[in-house]
């Protein structure tokens, strides 16, 4: 599909000029505010609605009327989604769930295939969590896995990065995708069914396979002042006792991510136990008497929302429902009941019936809500400067431009994408800016093209992280790399997702005519 099908045919006027000349300042504005400034990206994406739609000619009072207009629209559609993902991830911690995952599979994987196992625990894991949560969570499990296994670190750490970011840019109810599938008008279950199509061969290649070839070239030293940091002190997570990878591990309190992580824990007889920072026993009437659900449980709760949307996506493509049962699957399977439907089983599987007090449920989800939002208010003004360029007509500028250079739309996404994610350093953010330029010019693709469109936007918000990246500083940090074994690491492995991904979803549109 062509950025030709997306746009009328028209002539070429001076203000058409003026507006592509409106889109390079915007996304001026936005860039040299969030890298040299040092602006939050919602204050940066604000004043380059702003810059965009008084420029364009618009009063005062009809430009905040785009960006506010925009901001409510998107939040009302994208927001909830987010929330209740984030309920399901924190639950889901809480209750030592991910240990019981990463016991699981490294105990069935062993050291061989240590790689696939972490790649395939990070994909879990990070279904229901945002990037830089899951993130947290698992790098001390990762640290202490390799240690026990006598594994190089990044044989470890770059698979469970890989998995993270796969899920991260392709898969809903990710922050970044959903924006896309809004903006192109997109059906969440077919996209939720292509990116885990097109996430599985680019796991694989940026996990297991890419690891092998990099962890002999780059040297990587975890601190000593960070093993420390997992082993004392603060926070920890316990792995049962037939694991192979029994440990107890811990993040100190100077960890800036520490009010992510999990409570300090121990394993007493199937029970989750506080353990003080001098690891004395505790009286029994402080002991957390939770059990970490069982991994078959764990999972089922995880993919369920997953599940019911791919329900609804084949019912929708092949009609195999019909009557009540279509009415049925049709509401079970809308992304937003999905999500809670799994939250309200996960109160039970993650909380109460694993030993949870109602206490201790309401402060596990009153936990939920501070990491997000900071996501909520930058996705929130992405729609924002996405409803003031439609407002202004530089979507149709932009679309006549496009059909001049005979761009291919679904590629014109990933350029405007990639484009705006090495400007920014932000995936999100240049999920939702690049949403916002690219989504009104989608007008009638079928359902097929607007889903694979949708994940173009976050094929391209994957591409080359580097320098201006907080998470690529969290990894350089975390397992001892120079900025040139961060570089040959996590820079290449993010621009090799994205070229794979890329590749992939070109291969399925071309597939489906």
């Amino acid at each position: 599909m062509s950025a030709k099908s997306a746009t009328a045919a028209g002539a070429w006027s001076g203000h058409d000029t003026w507006l592509l000349v409106l889109v390079g300042l915007s996304i001026a504005t936005v860039v040299v505010l969030i890298a040299w400034a040092r602006l939050h990206a919602f204050l940066a994406l604000m004043l380059g609605a702003f810059t965009v739609s008084m420029l364009s000619g618009e009063d005062v009072a009809k430009a905040a009327d785009s960006f506010t207009a925009g901001v409510g629209a998107t939040i009302g559609k994208v927001g909830v989604l987010i929330v209740l993902g984030a309920i399901l991830g924190r639950l889901m911690a809480d209750s030592g769930g991910i240990d019981q995952i990463v016991a699981t599979l490294t105990r069935v994987a062993g050291p061989r295939r240590l790689p696939w196992a972490i790649t395939l625990i990070a994909c879990v894991v990070g279904l229901p969590m945002f990037f830089e949560v899951g993130f947290v969570m698992l790098v001390p499990l990762v640290l202490q896995i390799a240690r026990r296994a006598g594994q190089p670190v990044l044989r470890a750490g770059i698979p469970a990065m890989a998995g993270l970011a796969t899920v991260h840019a392709l898969v809903p109810p990710h922050p970044g995708v959903l924006v896309a599938i809004s903006a192109v008008h997109a059906d969440i279950g077919l996209t939720l069914v292509y990116g885990l199509i097109v996430a599985v061969p680019c796991a694989v290649v940026v996990g297991p396979l890419f690891t092998a070839y990099i962890w002999p070239r780059v040297t990587a030293r975890v601190p000593e002042s960070a093993l420390a940091a997992f082993t004392t002190a603060g926070t920890a997570t316990a792995i049962p006792s037939s694991s192979p990878a029994e440990f107890a591990v811990g993040i100190a309190d100077r960890n800036p991510a520490a009010a992510m992580a999990t409570a300090a824990t121990k394993t007493v007889s199937g029970r989750r136990t506080p353990i003080p920072p001098d690891h004395e026993e505790v009286p029994e009437q402080l002991q957390d008497n939770r059990r970490a659900p069982r991994f078959s449980v764990t999972i089922g709760t995880v993919l369920l929302p997953v599940a019911l949307m791919m329900l609804k996506a084949s019912c929708d493509t092949f009609g195999w429902a019909h009557g009540a049962a279509l009415t049925g699957v049709e509401f079970l399977g809308t992304p937003v009941v999905a999500l809670l439907v799994a939250v309200v089983i996960a109160l039970f599987t993650f909380g109460w019936t694993a030993g949870a007090s109602r206490r201790q449920v309401h402060e596990t989800l009153s936990r939920s809500f501070p990491p997000i939002a900071g996501v909520l208010v930058i996705v929130g003004a992405g729609g924002g400067y996405s409803q003031a360029l439609h407002d202004s007509g530089v979507n149709s500028a932009i679309g006549q431009a496009a059909q001049h250079l005979h761009v291919p739309l679904i590629l014109l996404a990933w350029l405007t994408a990639a484009l705006m994610r090495t400007a920014t350093g932000s995936g999100t953010v240049a999920t939702v800016a690049a949403a916002g330029i690219v989504g009104p010019m989608a007008h009638g693709p079928d359902t097929t093209h607007a889903a694979l469109l949708a994940l173009a936007l976050g094929s391209g918000a994957a591409f080359l992280g580097h320098v201006n990246d907080a998470s690529f500083w969290m990894f350089k940090e975390y397992f001892g790399l120079t900025v040139g074994g961060t570089l040959r690491t996590w820079t290449a492995s993010h621009t090799l997702l994205s070229l794979t991904s890329l590749g992939a979803i070109l291969a399925l549109s071309a597939l489906a005519g």
